[in-house]
């Protein structure tokens, strides 16, 4: 359950942003979906002083307002967010170089209407300097074009839908989360390699579902991939087993699954009661909600993302904190994407000398336009082209429950086999159909 983020806290005097139900003053809200990736190498406390904010001296302060998704089917991605949120804040707080006023968490309910209406709160009410969230695509997409009216700049953390940051990009809207692109070419790439190139997808019947499954299947056909069945089971669908009848008779080497939440449970569930791992290779989102709804169904499958298991000392620092501040709880990557968003925002904050309320939005855009942050994956960086983040990806192997420096856990969790490196997993700048114009 989440905490709302009390109007006009700051940093200094946070209200953490993940716990429980009641809303404050400020609203308290989010909007739900996505995939993607993360930050950095810090020093041994979690923090790397190229992050702290450049040229702030205590005296910047930036108004914020967060879009998370708080209630529905996708609210486990508002906490994982909110967590995230509350580490940047607190480490923010204790360096000092910035004050984060926080206008409060808005539930955008996946509705691009309400979303919309929201965010016309945040800017037009609550006057805030910079939009931090958005997960459905359809609502940043809204969110999205009422930032470049507004001209206030929105970091998004959670919808990945490629057109985002690419051909209806715009100069106020920037993107810490991986796109679709990005999010199935590091795990493309790696299966051709390794695991064969006969290719069966099964992509959930909606926007998301398909244009991941379409990412996937480009870079699988440029690295000598043949797509030999495709099904598209309904988004929310309980049975699976004609989808999973097609994909068997296919005789393919690995069938990659691009869906999410309970379908990706479902699927996994069916596909290993039917013996389909046994057959073929399946490559699912191995999310943490995924782990944990699976279970044992999920063990053998492969994905690729931010994954807690990490074991670099900027992750350990990251991962030991947010336990911590969320009662245990294990971060996953939108916490990361969150995390690295909130820190760009200050940041920026610190280098143009920004005053609450009144920050001077083109000179936000313009400091973040190539800026970079650390964090749990390695270096984040917005992208001067397009705005899009570039960011380490780790391909992994699901396995049976280990414990390790992060402690036991009840469910599967995750052997990294490889990491993507950033820069390499996204389409180059005049391949993005980004034209970054007033």
């Amino acid at each position: 359950m989440l905490r709302r983020i009390g109007t006009g806290a700051t940093a200094g005097g946070l209200i953490g942003l993940a716990g429980c139900t009641s809303e404050q003053a400020g609203g308290g809200d989010g909007g739900g979906g996505g995939g993607g990736s993360g930050g950095g190498t810090e020093q041994s406390n979690g923090s790397s002083s190229n992050e702290s904010g450049g040229g702030g001296s205590g005296t910047a302060s930036i108004k914020v307002g967060f879009l998370y998704p708080l209630s529905g089917p996708y609210s486990s991605l508002g906490e994982y967010q909110a967590g995230g949120t509350d580490v940047a804040l607190e480490r923010i707080s204790s360096e000092r170089d910035v004050t984060v006023e926080n206008a409060g968490v808005v539930d955008t309910k996946l509705d691009p209407t309400e979303g919309l209406r929201r965010a016309r709160e945040l800017t037009e009410q609550k006057n805030v300097d910079v939009l931090v969230g958005t997960n459905s695509s359809a609502v940043a997409a809204a969110v999205s074009e009422h930032a470049k009216q507004t001209e206030t700049p929105l970091v998004i953390t959670g919808a990945s839908a490629e057109p985002l940051t690419g051909e209806n990009c715009n100069r106020y809207t920037f993107r810490t989360i991986g796109n679709t692109y990005q999010n199935t070419r590091a795990l493309a790439e790696w299966s051709m390699e390794n695991l064969g190139k006969t290719v069966a997808t099964m992509g959930a019947d909606y926007s998301w579902g398909r244009a991941s499954v379409g990412g996937f299947v480009e870079v699988a056909e440029e690295n000598g991939g043949e797509v030999v069945e495709q099904v598209w089971p309904k988004l929310g669908a309980t049975d699976y087993s004609t989808e999973i009848q097609k994909v068997a008779g296919s005789d393919a080497d690995l069938v990659c699954v691009r869906a999410a939440g309970s379908d990706a449970v479902n699927a996994a569930k069916q596909m290993s009661s039917f013996g389909l791992m046994d057959q073929m290779d399946v490559l699912i989102l191995n999310s943490v909600d995924v782990m944990k709804g699976a279970g044992a169904a999920a063990v053998g499958t492969y994905g690729a993302g931010y994954y807690f298991e990490r074991d670099t000392e900027a992750n350990r620092a990251f991962v030991n904190e947010y336990m911590e501040m969320n009662g245990g709880a294990v971060p996953d990557t939108w916490s990361t994407t969150a995390y690295s968003a909130t820190r760009l925002t200050a940041k920026a904050a610190a280098e143009t000398g920004a005053s609450a309320g009144s920050a001077d939005s083109a000179a936000l855009v313009s400091a973040l336009e190539g800026m970079s942050v650390e964090g749990p994956t390695g270096e984040t960086r917005l992208r001067e082209c397009d705005h899009q983040a570039t960011a380490n990806i780790d391909v992994s192997k699901t396995v049976e429950s280990t414990e390790g420096w992060w402690g036991e856990k009840s469910f599967p969790t995750r052997e990294i086999l490889t990491t993507s490196e950033a820069g390499e997993n996204a389409r180059p700048c005049e391949e993005s159909q980004c034209s970054l114009t007033e």
